[in-house]
């Protein structure tokens, strides 16, 4: 075949880029890495977690800044999987320091596609996110920005309040695993002024108290954000009040995450009374907040008679419920579309025993078992009955005639719950007397007939629990006082409108 009839090669748009990348890594003395070798000729460059040297990040960037720089190519791209250009950056954990920072935007400048930039972990704090944010300010091409884990402080707040305020393309801002604390007051003056925002993530921060209460004024204001994370921050009562008046006057947010933040009966009262008045939030995450069982079916009560609330899932996932919120699920259920996810119910109604099935008796709490059968007896009374050889322990055996002649047939896990509970040195009986002090609680019997009956390991949990029940009982009688209330912020919070001062010296 002759020379001038052999086909014509041309190298391809990927070879023609990794040359280029080989050329400046040489350049700069560094070894081409081969991850970034593979991203030529995507749509989505993900340099995440290569823990890049400031030459070797400085080769990749430079490289695809020059690829869309200089369009005049000697390459056919006619089998290139794309159009060349990015869709999505991807430099996570890679230290940015101001100069990468520069390579970044310039980067961001010639191709204009980039809609998607995460920049996690990526040590933005001070200078490299002021740069940052001042280009942020002017351009209109990203939409999604995920700066968490960058360990920004309130004290970077303002240059992330440039971002919010002036930025009119951005519609999902990460802001995650930060330390911004105060800096939500500032936040919230921008979200103010901010109608692009629909995401904002803000788990993670230490918010709470100030910075608690100007962030959700900011929202209250806000007129297009739809989803809010503040999971794992410290909203407490102060932030629950302000989110009370956020809920009664937005009219955009459907997604709240208030998971783990220090949300108490007091502060769940304000939230209720918040969503009362909510037409629109549809999704709300209370999980692992300290709710007590009996402030579940009050929740619930107060949404059954809330006619315009349009919430349709509910996450109280680590909050333990009591009997009447499945009842009160149910009614809910049947006007509308409801969701909750929550976990085991506990039987909250004492009184006489009832007859039990035996293969379902595990399904009972057996610490609730044991107060029915001491109601009139003391647990050492009980048990002592039962203790044959009077080595004053009952074994495993014991105990279980012990349940079974006082009328509940036990299965063989509660056994093991039971047995987990009182048997503290986990030596398989359960001990009556305490060993270290039987000596000197037989010298008080002589003395004082009956004073050694109370000693029983477990004796004082069992107590505990039932006071816990009690001062529960209290909260479900006052809760609707409590709504009714007109209390606002705590008085640790609040400042007096008329300071008293001491009396001026004549």
């Amino acid at each position: 075949m002759d020379k001038e009839s052999s086909p014509i090669s041309y190298d391809s748009v990927e070879d023609v880029h990794r040359r280029a990348y080989k050329t400046f890594c040489k350049q700069l003395g560094v070894m081409p890495c081969s991850k970034v070798l593979r991203q030529f000729g995507k749509t989505s460059v993900n340099l995440a977690d290569l823990n890049l040297s400031n030459k070797e990040l400085k080769a990749a960037l430079m490289t695809f800044i020059n690829i869309f720089r200089d369009d005049d190519g000697d390459y056919s791209d006619e089998d290139s999987e794309n159009d060349g250009e990015i869709y999505e950056i991807n430099l996570s954990g890679n230290k940015l320091t101001t100069k990468e920072m520069e390579y970044v935007i310039d980067l961001l400048t010639v191709n204009k596609r980039v809609s998607n930039l995460v920049l996690s972990g990526c040590h933005l704090a001070g200078e490299s996110l002021e740069k940052l944010a001042d280009f942020l300010r002017k351009s209109n091409t990203i939409q999604k920005l995920d700066l968490s884990n960058n360990d920004l402080t309130d004290k970077d707040a303002e240059a992330l309040c440039k971002i919010i305020q002036d930025n009119e393309s951005i519609f999902e801002l990460i802001l995650a695993h930060n330390n911004l604390g105060e800096g939500g007051v500032a936040i919230g003056n921008a979200l103010e002024k901010n109608d692009t925002l629909r995401s904002l993530d803000l788990s993670w921060n230490h918010i709470r108290v100030i910075g608690a209460v100007g962030l959700a004024k900011g929202v209250q204001k806000n007129c297009h954000l739809e989803k809010l994370i503040l999971a794992w921050n410290g909203f407490g009562f102060e932030g629950s009040v302000a989110l009370k008046r956020l809920l009664e006057n937005n009219t955009s947010l459907l997604h709240l995450d208030l998971s783990c933040n220090r949300i108490h009966p007091p502060a769940l009262f304000e939230i209720i009374k918040g969503l009362e008045k909510n037409k629109t939030l549809s999704l709300l995450n209370l999980s692992q907040n300290p709710i007590t069982a009996p402030m579940t079916s009050i929740f619930l009560s107060r949404l059954l008679r809330a006619k315009h609330s349009g919430l349709q899932e509910l996450d109280l996932a680590g909050i333990v419920v009591d009997k009447e919120f499945e009842s009160v699920l149910e009614k809910i259920r049947e006007k509308r579309l409801f969701t909750v996810r929550y976990d085991t119910s506990l039987p909250v109604n004492k009184g006489a025993a009832v007859e039990v099935d035996p293969k379902n008796v595990f399904n009972i709490d057996p610490i609730r078992i044991l107060y029915f059968m001491k109601e009139h007896l003391r647990t050492i009374d009980l048990f002592l009955k039962f203790d044959k050889d009077s080595n004053n322990c009952l074994t495993r055996d014991e105990m279980q005639l012990a349940f079974e002649m006082e009328g509940y047939p036990i299965s063989q896990e509660a056994m093991d719950s039971v047995m987990s509970y009182l048997d503290t040195n986990k030596d398989g009986s359960v001990d009556l007397l305490i060993p270290l002090l039987q000596e000197e609680i037989e010298r008080l019997h002589t003395k004082f007939p009956g004073t050694y009956r109370e000693f029983i390991d477990g004796e004082r949990k069992l107590k505990r629990k039932l006071i816990q029940e009690r001062e529960e009982q209290k909260l479900r009688q006052s809760a609707e006082e409590e709504l009714r209330g007109g209390h606002e912020y705590s008085q640790a919070y609040r400042r007096p409108a008329n300071p008293k001062l001491p009396p001026i010296r004549k």
